[in-house]
């Protein structure tokens, strides 16, 4: 799960208290080889929308499986690594598990998940999940997990501004400077957020322009944010501070919530990056704006959409499930493309379906459809290492490089240490 996910879902997704672990499978099939029930572990502190959604799932799954009940068990999310290690060690885990979509490959790892690529095969509505969402559910040619719900990053931005001073969204990373110079000239404001603490927003940047964080080469993750690639989207958005000036430098050592949020709600910022996720809480600060707000994609470099992290969560069949067939339905009903969007509605996330995506539903929201757009353009993940906590949690390995280079250090003598930092961390 990325992390602002786990933040997010804990303060707005849902749950009833826990009413014990999953528990081995104790109740015996009934008659037709269905059982008697089956668990699931949903993440989160939980509300009464949500239980009432898993409710009518439920009833559905009821109609193909009338005699087994289905337990839905919640688990908030600073719990649910010691929950799944405990299930690993016990043989008590659930049937049905949602995961946080960057530790599905390192449950797989640890042999928590079953392979469910001869069922995914069989699932006609799978067909149209997002490539680069299932590509991060998948290891070794087999697939452990299916997405869905994610949210993307986009830029927010001023449409009565645009309007006024007859500027179109940007399509390219000249076009993001000439419309922030623009109005910070007109409107006498920044003219856009670039907080150095956003790892996540930074590497559109860089994966726009073909570079990344790591490599594996080998069998081990090799730093290249010193390659040309990574180092000039790296320049770029450290530049709109340093070079450029038209991001403020308040925003140094900051992420996207810590001043840019409020200050674009409130009119002191032209633009900034955040998720569609934000929406209530800038409706909080300033509801009277709302109606002027927009949404662009992140541009590439000349034109084209930048690559995307969409962070979220996704849904396995436990390993030691004794009933994976009935748990796989249960997972294809939870995540069919009818309750995937009405779910990820209520969090102002995304489903991961690539059609559902490009649907009028999403391309005439004037909020979503960026976002949308966005992520059906393409997602991208960080390196699926045991590390990465380490280098972008604890370490903060990319907004101490970037925050550096803004302040004027060596852009090479960062990220070479960056590398570094990325050779020992990711490699744990």
């Amino acid at each position: 799960m990325v992390r602002y996910t786990k933040a997010a879902a804990a303060a707005t997704v849902l749950a009833v208290a826990v009413t014990g672990c999953g528990g081995k499978k104790t109740g015996a099939s009934v008659s037709g080889g269905d059982p008697a029930k089956i668990v699931v572990w949903q993440m989160g502190d939980g509300s009464p929308e949500q239980t009432k959604f898993l409710d009518g799932v439920k009833a559905e799954f009821r109609q193909k499986h009338p005699k087994t009940d289905v337990q839905v068990q919640y688990i908030p999310w600073p719990q649910a690594t010691q929950k799944f290690q405990t299930a690993i060690a016990g043989g008590s885990g659930p049937d049905v598990t949602e995961v946080g979509n960057t530790d599905v490959q390192s449950w797989a790892e640890q042999d928590a998940l079953a392979d469910i690529t001869t069922k995914m095969s069989g699932w006609a509505e799978g067909k149209d999940l997002s490539k680069g969402a299932l590509a991060n559910d998948q290891m070794g040619g087999k697939t452990y997990a299916a997405p869905w719900y994610g949210g993307v990053r986009a830029v927010w931005y001023h449409k009565d501004w645009f309007r006024e001073l007859g500027i179109q969204p940007p399509t390219s990373w000249a076009g993001l400077v000439a419309a922030a110079k623009k109005i910070q000239d007109k409107k006498g404001v920044p003219g856009i957020a670039a907080p150095s603490d956003f790892t996540n927003g930074i590497l559109s940047f860089v994966w726009a322009n073909g570079g990344d964080v790591a490599t594996k080469q080998s069998g081990t993750w090799v730093g290249t944010l010193s390659q040309p690639p990574a180092k000039e989207a790296i320049q770029f958005y450290a530049g709109l501070v340093s070079k450029d000036k038209v991001a403020p430098d308040k925003y140094v050592g900051r992420n996207e919530l810590q001043g840019p949020q409020q200050d674009f709600a409130l009119g002191k910022v032209g633009m900034y990056m955040d998720g569609s996720w934000a929406l209530p809480q800038l409706e909080k600060v300033n509801e009277k704006d709302a109606k002027n707000w927009g949404v662009f994609p992140i541009p590439g470099k000349s034109g084209g959409l930048a690559p995307v992290f969409s962070g979220g969560s996704d849904l396995a069949v436990w390993k030691d499930s004794k009933y994976k067939d009935v748990a796989f339905d249960y997972l294809t009903i939870l995540d069919s493309k009818k309750n995937a969007q009405a779910f990820a509605s209520t969090l102002k996330f995304l489903p991961q379906f690539t059609d559902v995506l490009q649907s009028g539903t999403y391309k005439n929201d004037p909020i979503m459809s960026a976002f949308a757009q966005a992520a059906a353009s393409g997602v991208r993940f960080t390196p699926a290492s045991k590390g990465w906590a380490d280098y972008e949690g604890a370490k903060k390995v990319v907004p101490n490089a970037v925050k550096a280079v803004m302040q004027g250090k060596s852009i090479d003598g960062e990220l070479k240490k960056a590398d570094e930092q990325a050779g020992s961390l990711l490699n744990q």
